[in-house]
């Protein structure tokens, strides 16, 4: 069989950009971004070389609408690369990059656990590609247009087809305002998929549901939540379909209760326990959660165990003070509803605030609710999301689990 290419290369020469600053050392300990401040004038957009005075550094993306301006696919020291000859260089790159990834994951697939992030962007050496597989779907999902137009579906469809006999289907999944939010590239997207993580069960409307149809890098943080959960009234904030909710009840919680604005992430949640056959009583309520944690510090209700998995509030730099204050807000207001020698989770999914300002932000929310906490855990994204480790920013998960003293 002719494979399919795994990337669309141009039929015409490949264009060069001109580097302003040098910023080769970046690139040589591993760092993937150029940004806009880098360039001089216009750049073209789509696959580039990038250029240091007169010699050849890398081989890359442009996104010449947006201050990260340039997305590295590899150094031209690489010894695939052949200058003479970009388009075999890129193509050669594709193939080696998804291999990789693939190795990194051989061992994962489960009779308890299903699903799995298979290509992370940045971390698998393939800037603005997202794979994620539920037990025999595998879904691709792309952060910019213009690796839309980059990456070939068809050829990355047939790759894993080859590798991975059990994947059945592969849907490209596109934003859910668009008008077309997707397509099936082989067989056909099933309205609800069923998938397994750590032996609990989820289902998922994958068109519709956020990202690629589930948040799989809270994957260890909901298992260890199972662990702390034994005969304790649960309160899951920012709930969605019920994650945590779900472990805390596998776990023995005397009672979970799951909040979050959208109904049908409540309805989800609902559905998540309905395929579990799970039996514990659950209040599955569809509310603003920070209204509702207002409510119910008013009424002094409290759990044993209270949850707080906000949505990101710092989407760039400039957010960050603003995304401070919020989440030092909500996760102090969640601690007020946390019962004596109680459990408080906080989370953070936001890139632009790093580790130490996430534990500095639960600090202040302790000494704001004149409580005193002892750091139980300290976790973030599992393997299948790794990062560059000179690429800090992509360390964007934080999840910290206290006792609260």
């Amino acid at each position: 069989m002719t494979k399919t290419p795994l990337v669309n290369v141009p039929d015409s020469a490949i264009p060069e950009i001109q580097l302003i600053r040098d910023v080769n050392k970046h690139l040589l300990r591993g760092h993937r971004w150029i940004f806009a401040d880098c360039f001089d004038g216009k750049t073209p957009t789509g696959l580039a070389v990038l250029k240091s005075r007169k010699d050849s550094v890398a081989i890359g993306l442009v996104q010449a609408d947006t201050q990260l301006r340039f997305r590295l696919l590899c150094l031209c020291e690489e010894p695939y690369v052949r200058m003479n000859n970009l388009n075999h260089t890129v193509l050669a790159w594709s193939e080696i990059q998804l291999q990789r990834a693939m190795a990194l994951r051989q061992g994962f697939r489960s009779e308890a656990t299903n699903s799995f992030r298979l290509v992370n962007g940045e971390g698998d050496g393939m800037p603005g590609l997202i794979i994620d597989v539920y037990d025999h779907t595998a879904v691709i999902k792309h952060d910019h247009p213009v690796m839309e137009r980059f990456y070939n579906h068809a050829g990355i469809a047939q790759r894993l087809q080859e590798e991975m006999p059990f994947i059945k289907n592969v849907y490209y999944k596109r934003r859910n305002d668009e008008e077309v939010k997707g397509m099936d590239i082989v067989g056909a997207l099933q309205p609800e998929v069923l998938f397994k993580e750590n032996g609990s069960f989820f289902a998922s409307n994958i068109r519709d549901a956020a990202k690629t149809g589930f948040f799989l890098d809270q994957r260890d943080n909901r298992k260890l939540i199972s662990q702390f959960s034994k005969n304790k009234s649960v309160l899951n904030l920012f709930s969605y379909t019920g994650g945590f909710s779900i472990f805390a009840a596998h776990g023995g919680a005397s009672e979970v209760t799951s909040v979050d604005i959208a109904k049908a992430a409540i309805e989800a949640s609902n559905r998540n326990f309905e395929v579990n056959d799970l039996k514990v009583k659950h209040n599955a309520i569809a509310d603003d959660a920070f209204l509702f944690i207002d409510e119910q510090i008013k009424n002094k209700q409290k759990w044993d165990l209270v949850i707080t998995d906000p949505p990101s509030f710092a989407p760039n730099q400039k957010a960050v003070e603003t995304a401070t204050a919020a989440y030092t807000k909500v996760f102090a207001n969640s601690l007020k509803l946390v019962k004596g020698n109680g459990l408080f989770a906080a989370s953070s999914c936001s890139s632009h605030i790093s580790t130490d300002k996430f534990l500095d932000i639960c600090r202040e929310s302790f000494s704001k609710t004149r409580k005193k906490g002892t750091l139980v855990y300290l976790g973030g994204q599992p393997f299948d999301h790794p990062y560059p480790l000179a690429m800090d920013e992509l360390r964007y998960l934080k999840f910290a689990l206290f006792r609260v003293d």
